[in-house]
Parts: C-alpha cells; structure tokens; sequence
C-alpha cells in the first residue's frame, strides 16, 4: 500500500467530478484496444482456416502422383531383375504420374498459391517436375518420391493442418496427413521389394523382415485410422455416414495385398504370382486408398465450412454486442455523474451545517445507493448524537456497579503493571486477600502458580512493551500471554484459573491500561477431565461391540502374536538389520491394517505411531538404532492392545474367542446339516445295498463331512467389506460395489487369518491406487461407484483367487520410473511389462504418491507375498489388456494356494436307490453361500456368483 501512497496523494488532488472523467477514460481505452484484438485474432483464425482449406486441397492428387511415381519406381526395379513383362507398366505409370501432376497444377494455382503465404518450390516448377518424370529412371523417381513427400510435410505444417485446435478436425487431419500417406508410403516400399521378390524368385533374410513390417504397418495404420474415424463419426451425425463408408473402404482395401505379400512371398517359396499381377493387386491397394482419402477430405472440408460458419458469425456477434455495450456504458456513466455529483453536494452542504454547531442538520435523500445510504446515516447519527451523550453517564455508572456484583474477578493494569484501585469485589474472593490495590499484578496473579522463570519473565517483557503503544502491538503479542494457570493456596489448595486479557485504548488506538478478567475454573476443569475419561471408555466399549466375540479374539490373538515376534527381534538383535527392520515394519502394518479394518481407531493411532520409527530406520540407513527405544514404543502398543483386550473381556464380559474357540475341541457343525446327513443314511436299506450303491453313499457322505470345519469366502472376509465404505470416505471416493464368484468353494479355517491379513491389503489397494475419484470416473463414463471383483475357483493342485476392479489399472509409467530411481532396472534398455509389474513385489516399494495412513510406505505387497509364501501359495499380477507399454494397464491380482486348504461344495455322488423300504431320495447338504443381506447392510452391492 505505500507503494501506492504517491499516486493516491496526485488523485486525491482532484475534484471528484475529475476523478470521474479520469475513470471513464482509464476503462474506455482498454476497452477499445481489447475489442480490436480480440476482432484481430478472430480474423486470424478465419485465415489459418482458409489456409488450411487450401492446402486440404492438394493432398488427394499428391497422395495420387506419389503412388504412381512408387509404382513406377517398382516397375522399374523388376525389369532391373528381368521381369520385362513390367516394361508397359513403366509407361502407363508415368503417364499417371504426368496427369496427376497436370491436375495438383491446376487445384495449386486456383488455391494453395492464392491462400498460402509461402508456397512449397515444386508447386512453382510444374514444367521442371513433369520434365524429371517424363525422362526419371530409377534414382530419379525415388529422388521425386522424397522430396514431394518432404515439401507435402513442409506445407501441411506450414498451413497449420498439423496443428488443428479443434479435436474432430485434427482427428481427420491426422488420418489424410499422417495415416494414409503413411499407408501410401508403404505401399509404395511394399510394391518395390516385393516386386523384386517375385522377379528374382526368392526372398533373403532382410527382405523378408520388410515385407513382415510392411504386413503389419497396413494393420497398425489402418486401425489408428479406424479409430480416429469411429470417434469423429460418434461425435459429428452430419458426416458420420460418409466416415462410416470410408471406414468400411478402407479396412478391406488392404486384405489383398496382405494376403499376396503372405501366400505368395513370406509363407511358400513357389513364388507363383508374376510382378505385373502383384503391381496389379498393389495398384488397387492405392485406388481404395486414394478414394478413402476424397472421401475425408470431402468430410473434412464439411467441418471447415461448419466451424468457418461459426467464427464468422461470432465475429458478427461480437462487433454488435461490443457496440450495444459501448453506448449502454456511455449512457449508464452519464447518469452515474449526474446522480454522484448530486448527492455529493447535498452531503457537503449538511456536513457543513453540523460543523457550523448545529445539531439539526439533515440531508435531503433522493437516491437509493452509496451516498443514499451514506446521507441517511448522518441522519440518524445526528439523531442519537445527544442520546448517546446522555447514555454515557449511565453506563458509567453501571460499570461501578457491576464491578462490585460480577461474579467474575476483573482488574485493570496501569502503567507499571499495577492494580488499579478499581477492580471487582470476586476478585478478593478467587485471591482470597483484603486488599489488591495497588499491588503488582503478575506476583499477585501468579504467585504460587505453575509459572517458571522464564515464562514469568515473559510476561513482565510483553504487557510493559504493550503499555503506551499501538493496539495492534498487543495483538502481536497476545498469544504470548498466559490463559490458565495452576495456583497453590496457602493451605495447599490447588486452583485452575483462567486468564482474559483486553486491551483499554484512548481515542488514538493507544494502550492505556490491559483488563484482566479472573475465573476460577477449578471444578469445571475437573468435571471435563472426567468426562474425557469416560468419552474415551465410551469409545473404545463403541469400538469394540461393533466386532463380534470370535473376530475380536481372532484379532487379539494375531496382534499379540506380532507383538510378540517383534519383541523377541529386537532383543535377540541389538545390531542394525535392514532385513530385521523390514519384518518389524511388516508385522506392525498388518497389525494397523487389521485394527483399521475392524474400526479399532486408537488402536490405530498408536500403532501408527511405531511403524513410523520403524519406516524411518528403512529409509535412513544411518539413523541411529536404538532396541530399547523401540521396545519402549512396543509395550505401549501392547498397552494399547490389553487396554482393548480389558473392556472386552472384563467390562462386556465377553471372555474367551466365543464359538471358534469351540471349534479348537469340537466341530461346530449346523443341526440342519447334520440331520441332512442322518437323513440321506436312512434313506437306504444298508443290508440290501449293492456294493457300489454303498460305495457312492460312502463318498457322498465323505464329501459332506469334508464340508464340516470350512468358511465361505465371503464370510471369511466380511470384516474387510464391512470397512470398505469408511475407507471409501477417508478417500473422498463412493463406497464400490463389490461382487465375490466363489463358485461354491468353501475354504477351511485354518488360512482364514491369512486370507483376511492378504485380502485387507488388496482390497485397500484397489480402493486406494486403482479405483478413481467420483468424478474422473464419470468423466471416463464409469459409474460413481468401482467395481471390485473377486473370482475362487479350485482344481486337484491349487486354489486360486483372481481380484480385479475397474479402476484406471496398473501404474507401469510410475513404477517404471520409481524402478529406475531404485536402480532395479536400467533407464536405457527396455524392459518387459510383466517385469515391470513385478517390481510391486520389492520390499519397500510403493506406487503412492505421498504416505497417509492408508499407503505410502512401501509395504503392502510385498507383506502379502512373505503371508502366502509361508503356506506354500504365491502372487501374481496378470496383465489382461494388449496395450503394450502404456503407463497405466488392466491387470488380475492371482492368489493361488494349495488344493488342500479348500473344498468344492457342489461336488455330490447320487447314490442309486435300492431299499426296500425307503423310496424318497437322499438330500444333499446345503452350501456355503454370500449370505443374503449382505449386500444391503454393507451398502456395497455384494452379490453371490
């Protein structure tokens, strides 16, 4: 602002009515100046539109003479190697070449010449170029060949058809400029060596190796080709049947050719074809291409017509708008003055009778704005003048009054931090004193009180450097002054209490005196601290019911057996290990991870607290490694954990893991169930069955007794559904609907803990990495809400689980970029994609971005890999698209374990009848399946396959 105090001195110079004109001719030349750039630039885009036009022209006869001059050049090639059946050919070719010179000519100088600013040189030597063609051999035609495609890129770039800002049309721009030339290009290269192939009957190594990336260049180019059309076509209806046509042209054009160049020359050795049918086949390669090419441009130029059409009606648009606004300015200004300048005058003329001493005056108001507003003010200040002079006397005698009724001890500094004689009557009660005038305020304020030196010091050095000075100096310092302190009374009493402090100022902003404002706040503060205590009980008792028994105690169980584990590292270890620090780091991720997924909150923030020593050991290596700091950080952990432990089993007396604990002594087994397998026993005279009757009975009933002591995958992993809408919230990201095909494949109990601990962190992940925001999904025309999909199939050597969502995929861009910083891969050769994928599996990498609580850290997978591997299973990503090198692809997380650990819950053996007294038939057992309601209590969609 003091940089600016010149220029507001010069135009506070000036009368307002100045001000005004000044104002009016600031913003009006602007104004003007903007309005004849903004029209210049909509002109310059009218031109670069013509010139594109013009030049858009040209491309359909160029791609035709630079076909022919490759034909001719083929032609030639085979005569070289004794095809003399090819000599007309040479002839008819260039003649084609000669017309389609004479027809570009034509089209150049009707247009390219009159639009472009630098015209290419050959379009200015016609008579030279159709000199060269009439008398080229082959150096000659492959030397035009070059320089007419190099000077065709040089006047597309230079007439902006390169560069086209509107999407649509630099789509087809791409496909006439880019793509067909291309195809053109090597059709042209195609048509030569394989004209040498068949002409010399026999194919080396290099020539082989052309023809194969020719073959497969028609493919790529004709499908970004395609591509490009398809989605110009879904965006413009007008040109969509025509965009439809060439496409279906143009992916047949090739099928020919292709087929001649494998049957003929790559696949067999028979060479069968001769070079004048294969130049035939090429030729009509061409024709398709070069009428595909009319076409677009045709449909190019419609949507040049369409957007020229736009900008000039835009120009039209904007000369009309900016005059209307132009005189609606002028004339709103002009009433503006007027009604200013008015208001001003009447101001000026009351404030001058008020200071003339009378209290009368008045402003007569005839607008509704700023000065309106401004004038009845005055009005009214005028009128409460004298109330308020009346007021002041009695609120000054209602001060004195309450200061000796408030209950609430106040007292006013003076200079030399003195008490004022004036303070109120409590305020002896809360000191428990007589008399406090003049007295030092702090000694008797904190005297006795938990206030050290230093701090005491503090406060004498910021109330005297606020005495006398500016208000805005005690709001600097305010922060430094005491808001509650702990006073010990002479018989031993302890009192909390609370500190105001309030500036008094004079009429200049000035400190004169600070107010204090005492309140003893002793019992509050000890009712808060006990109702804090309860609170945090409360919680944890909130926390823990939402668990059942059996899970709770599952969790319990795992968290102390990873306390345990990392206790007995660190003593056996007193010297650093990055090995011993990484398993560290892991237990106490799952134990986070875990106590996350089951909502156990502090649980959560404690023992985030220690893997972060522990992450801090992996990524500095030299930081100090102290065991007893870590063990100390360990047993508040386990603190944390017991303290859980303690309301679960002692305040809800929930002891003991509930029914899983019954099942380390008994089966716990449905009674529907077992009378199931009564029934299906009894439905058979045992006596009279034949032995494979019994035989059958007796697999099927081994089969349903295998069922007994396993768990649906969904059941299994409940818990970690349940969290998923919390987790999805903490993301800023819509719950997923998540789906599980478990295909009837129940697991045994025995991996339900490894399968929870390795499902928590995928399924994280897939929320965390893989699943976008709401609102870049719907921009990618997704739902709001990610998928997550979980298949379970088993055969007689493995059980496999295969996760997938539909999120943006796997980030191979970043961590191939992470893995070169790692130094896991070299920055300059290549490196497979599935290797790349791999690198997840390092311990410590991460693809997050930043560490939060949900990821970061660099321990995830690799936590899941070292879980798996220790019964026997593995890991693996599967890339599922064929987007080859792209930074982001789709991908299925593969979980496989050992057939043992799961059981086919559909597999049944029907037994055959042969009782004599039993005629109904056996029924089979029920199966494990998504409980119904799921879904609805989670809100997460989850279906059963």
């Amino acid at each position: 602002m003091k940089l600016l105090e010149p220029i507001v001195q010069l135009v506070g110079r000036l009368s307002f009515r100045n001000k005004l004109r000044a104002t009016a001719l600031l913003f009006g030349i602007p104004l003007l100046v903007m309005t004849g750039l903004l029209l210049t630039e909509l002109n310059a885009r009218v031109s670069s539109l013509k010139q594109e036009q013009s030049s858009l022209s040209v491309q359909v006869q160029t791609l035709s003479l630079l076909g022919n001059l490759h034909q001719f050049s083929a032609a030639l090639q085979g005569i070289d190697e004794g095809a003399i059946a090819l000599e007309p050919v040479v002839e008819v070719k260039r003649i084609q070449a000669l017309n389609a010179v004479d027809r570009l000519e034509k089209i150049a100088l009707e247009r390219v010449l009159a639009e472009t600013p630098t015209p290419r040189i050959w379009l200015g030597h016609w008579s030279e170029l159709k000199a060269e063609i009439k008398t080229a051999d082959l150096q000659i035609a492959q030397d035009l060949i070059a320089a007419i495609r190099a000077e065709l890129e040089e006047l597309n770039e230079a007439s902006g058809l390169l560069s086209d800002g509107d999407a649509d049309s630099a789509r087809l721009l791409d496909v006439v400029t880019t793509h067909l030339p291309g195809l053109v290009e090597t059709t042209g290269q195609a048509a030569e060596v394989g004209t040498v192939v068949l002409a010399k009957q026999s194919i080396r190594g290099s020539r082989r190796n052309e023809l194969t990336l020719y073959r497969g260049n028609f493919d790529s180019l004709v499908l970004w080709s395609l591509d490009s059309l398809r989605k110009v076509g879904q965006a413009n209806t007008k040109v969509a049947p025509e965009l439809e046509a060439a496409a279906s042209q143009l992916n047949t054009a090739y099928a020919s050719l292709q087929e001649a160049i494998t049957i003929k020359m790559l696949d067999t050795t028979d060479f069968s074809m001769a070079p004048v049918d294969y130049l035939a086949v090429v030729d009509r390669a061409m024709s398709e291409t070069l009428a595909v090419s009319a076409s677009l441009v045709k449909s190019t130029e419609t949507l040049f017509a369409d957007r020229l059409l736009v900008l000039e009606i835009k120009r039209n648009f904007v000369i009309v708008t900016i005059a209307l606004g132009l005189a609606v300015v002028l004339a709103g200004f002009s009433a503006a003055y007027i009604s200013i300048m008015r208001g001003l005058r009447g101001l000026s003329d009351a404030v001058g009778t008020m200071a003339a001493g009378d209290l009368d005056a008045r402003v007569n108001i005839t607008t509704k704005d700023e000065l309106g507003d401004v004038g009845q003010r005055f009005n009214e200040m005028a009128e409460k003048l004298a109330q308020r002079t009346v007021e002041l006397a009695e609120k000054t005698n209602h001060i004195h009054g309450m200061l000796q009724s408030l209950p609430q001890g106040v007292m006013t500094i003076t200079q030399g931090l003195m008490i004022h004689p004036e303070y109120s009557a409590h305020l002896k009660t809360i000191m428990e004193t007589d008399s406090l005038a003049d007295l030092p305020a702090l000694e008797v304020v904190c005297g006795g009180a938990d206030v050290g030196a230093d701090t005491m010091a503090q406060q004498y050095a910021t109330l005297s450097a606020c005495m006398g000075e500016d208000r805005m100096n005690f709001d600097f310092n305010e922060h430094l002054l005491l808001t509650e302190i702990r006073k010990t009374m002479p018989d031993g009493r302890v009192k909390t209490l609370e500190l105001l402090w309030a500036p008094i100022c004079d009429d200049g902003d000035v400190v004169e005196k600070i107010m204090l404002s005492v309140r003893d706040v002793s019992h509050l503060r000890a009712l808060e601290a006990e109702a804090q205590s309860q609170k945090r009980e409360l919680e944890l008792i909130g926390q823990v019911l939402k668990v059942n028994q059996e899970k709770f105690h599952e969790f319990v169980d795992s968290a102390r057996g990873f306390v345990a584990q990392n206790r007995e590292l660190l003593t056996q270890t007193r010297a650093f290990n990055p090995e011993l620090i990484t398993q560290l780091f892991r237990n106490m991720h799952t134990i986070k991870g875990n106590a996350r997924t089951y909502g156990l909150l502090h649980m959560t923030n404690v023992v985030h607290e220690a893997e972060q020593a522990y992450d801090d050991l992996r990524n500095n290596l030299s930081a100090s490694f102290e065991p007893n700091k870590l063990l100390a950080q360990l047993a508040v952990v386990e603190q944390k954990l017991e303290e859980y432990a303690h309301i679960n089993e002692h305040v809800l007396g929930r002891k003991g893991p509930g029914r899983r604990g019954a099942a380390e002594k008994y089966l716990m087994v449905e009674r529907a169930g077992f009378e199931a397998i009564l029934q299906q026993i009894n439905a058979y005279d045992l006596h009279a069955c034949r032995q494979e009757t019994l035989a059958a009975l007796l697999e099927d009933l081994k089969h349903e007794l295998g069922l007994m002591g396993t768990e649906s995958v969904p059941h299994v992993l409940d818990g970690v559904f349940e969290s998923l809408p919390s987790l999805a919230g903490e993301l800023g990201k819509t719950a997923p609907v998540v789906t599980v095909a478990d295909h009837g494949v129940v697991v045994k109990n025995q991996i339900s803990d490894l399968l929870r601990n390795v499902f928590m962190h995928l399924y994280r992940n897939s929320m965390d990495h893989g699943i976008e925001l709401p609102e870049e999904r719907q921009r990618k025309g997704k739902s709001a809400a990610g998928k997550i999909h979980l298949a379970v199939s088993l055969t007689s050597k493995a059980l496999t689980f295969d996760l997938q969502d539909d999120g943006k995929g796997l980030a191979l861009g970043y961590i191939r970029g992470k893995g070169v910083e790692r130094g896991l891969i070299s920055m300059n050769g290549p490196v497979d994609d599935q290797k790349t994928a791999n690198l997840i599996f390092a311990a410590g990498f991460s693809t997050a971005s930043k560490v939060t609580e949900v990821s970061g850290r660099g321990v995830g997978m690799d936590a899941v890999q070292a879980f798996l591997k220790r019964e026997g299973g593995s890991i693996e990503l599967l890339l599922t698209d064929d987007k080859t090198g792209a930074d982001y692809r789709q991908f299925v997380t593969r979980i496989t374990l050992p057939a043992a650990f799961a059981v086919d819950s559909t597999r049944r053996v029907t037994a055959p009848l042969t009782s004599r007294h039993h005629t109904h038939p056996a029924q089979s057992l029920p199966h494990h399946e998504l409980p119904e309601g799921l879904a609805i209590h989670l809100g997460l969609g989850l279906q059963g396959a």
